[in-house]
């Protein structure tokens, strides 16, 4: 610990700091910006379906929309199934791409490609909705 406080004294970060977070926290605190104004403030209901869709776009489709369905199951499903989906993708996935590098590997003089390993990652996709 000493050996670092010395350090720390010699480059005057022992004093610096200590002035600098006193002198932030009281900038900070007494010097609010003016003009500030105050935002409108209006119900929910009596928006239209544009400035909700805007102000709110993280909503999953199936709430906002009525002709959109829940893909909970599904999720489930994929998601229990994950593992063996994931091999299965990336092994079509390296049997339909290697003709097509092998075939083009003579145009740009390159000796080989090959795939050490191709992973889709551990978590699964997630389907939000359904269009019906």
């Amino acid at each position: 610990m000493g050996f670092f406080s010395t350090i720390l004294g010699f480059f005057g970060f022992g004093v610096g700091i200590s002035i600098g977070l006193v002198l932030g926290y009281f900038l900070f605190i007494y010097f609010q910006p003016t003009d500030v104004k105050d935002p409108k403030i209006t119900p929910l209901v009596d928006q239209d379906d544009e400035t909700l869709q805007k102000m709110l776009p993280e909503i999953p489709n199936w709430i906002k929309n009525p002709d959109f369905d829940r893909l909970d199951w599904l999720n489930k499903f994929i998601e229990l199934m994950w593992p063996y989906l994931e091999k299965a993708i990336c092994k079509t996935a390296k049997n339909i791409a290697k003709p097509i590098i092998e075939e083009q590997i003579p145009k740009y003089k390159i000796d080989a490609v090959e795939f050490q390993t191709l992973t889709l990652g551990s978590l699964p996709p997630t389907f939000q909705g359904l269009w019906i």
